[in-house]
């Protein structure tokens, strides 16, 4: 089946985009390294406080070939004069620098941090993480790159996936790109691909209130689909935030553009105007276990009765540090298609991934 000439270019190119952008050197920037972590056992570090994430303090010192991950409930203090944008439980990002103190009426101490016009104390259980404010734009972005592939002899079938993500955060605003590439060949059947694109836009209001804009692109040769792209936004909410576990909710409204392949009787093109109800969980557990899974419904509003539904959940092991593999479910459904095509996508991949 023919990949249409505009869509894959674009999409190929993206991907390309996403890669140079891991893969292109950050300007240099000089940390300071001389940041302080006291653990309550008495050990006393200094070096480099890289980040708190899934209830793991990343440190690293001069004398230290890799960074180390220690367990954030056994530090007893801790002292850096860089930038960070720490994260709180009540959805609040603060800028500044850190600093944890113990007192004689408690032995946890306070968490502080120091802002350009105030100092903020919280109870360290509140803190659930902790990222370096960059001054470059470059250095400011995380996200990885995974690819699989597998080959049956019984039929000749070949598969092959390759996936990457970015993502940039800042007190007040997160962006998130992810794209996709799956090709399926076998000797006794037709070839399918499917390509996606998918990009959110957070901005953080009052308390534990979001406001979102999504945008993406899905080409799926198992749906006839030949390209449909989504813009939306709407209103969120956290509903639980750990310092292992998220869960947020967000309701709005958004319109499709779709192309389908073309079909004898058919009207190949469609708009719609719909809603939008989304969940978006993800976990971490076992130390080296994370779990991240997002479901989102459409109904149309300009053609009542019909519900779209996309789903992708996945599995991550980390093998060695950055390293992990992962195990991939994605879903969509179509309850009435506007030609001919199958209702239902559903497909799992698996592949292994560097993260940075």
């Amino acid at each position: 089946m023919k990949i249409p000439v505009v869509c894959v270019p674009f999409l190929l190119d993206f991907s390309a985009l996403i890669v140079i952008l891991m893969l292109l050197p950050s300007p240099a920037f000089g940390k300071r390294k001389d940041d302080v972590v006291v653990m309550t056992n008495g050990d006393h570090f200094t070096g480099e406080i890289k980040g708190l994430q899934n209830g793991e303090l990343i440190f690293k010192s001069a004398y230290m070939l890799d960074s180390v991950h220690l367990d954030w409930n056994r530090v007893e203090r801790l002292d850096s004069r860089d930038t960070y944008i720490v994260a709180l439980s009540s959805g609040a990002h603060v800028t500044g620098s850190i600093g944890r103190v113990a007192t004689a009426s408690d032995t946890g101490g306070k968490f502080q941090i120091v802002a350009a016009d105030s100092t903020i104390d919280v109870e360290p259980t509140e803190v659930i993480a902790i990222q370096q404010r960059e001054i470059s734009f470059w250095s400011q972005l995380t996200g990885s790159i995974n690819y699989g592939f597998s080959f049956s002899n019984g039929n000749s079938s070949t598969n092959s996936s390759l996936g990457a993500n970015v993502a940039y955060l800042t007190a007040k605003n997160a962006v998130q790109l992810s794209t996709t590439s799956q090709f399926d060949s076998q000797s006794k059947g037709k070839n399918t691909n499917r390509f996606t694109l998918d990009s959110r836009y957070e901005r953080m209001l009052k308390g534990k209130w979001i406001a979102a804009g999504i945008f993406s692109l899905l080409k799926s040769n198992q749906q006839d689909l030949d390209l449909r792209s989504t813009y939306g936004s709407g209103l969120g909410r956290t509903l639980i935030q750990t310092d292992r576990t998220s869960l947020v909710a967000i309701a709005g409204g958004d319109y499709s553009h779709e192309r389908y392949f073309a079909q004898s009787g058919t009207v190949p093109i469609r708009n719609n105007a719909e809603s939008l109800v989304g969940l978006t969980f993800s976990t971490f557990r076992f130390r080296t276990v994370g779990i991240n899974s997002q479901i989102s419904l459409f109904p149309s509003l300009s053609d009542p009765g019909r519900v779209r539904l996309s789903s992708q959940s996945n599995l991550q092991i980390e093998l060695v540090r950055n390293l992990y593999w992962s195990f991939q479910l994605y879903q969509n459904v179509d309850s009435r298609p506007p030609i001919n095509a199958p209702k239902n996508d559903l497909g799992i991949t698996t592949s292994v991934g560097w993260k940075f």
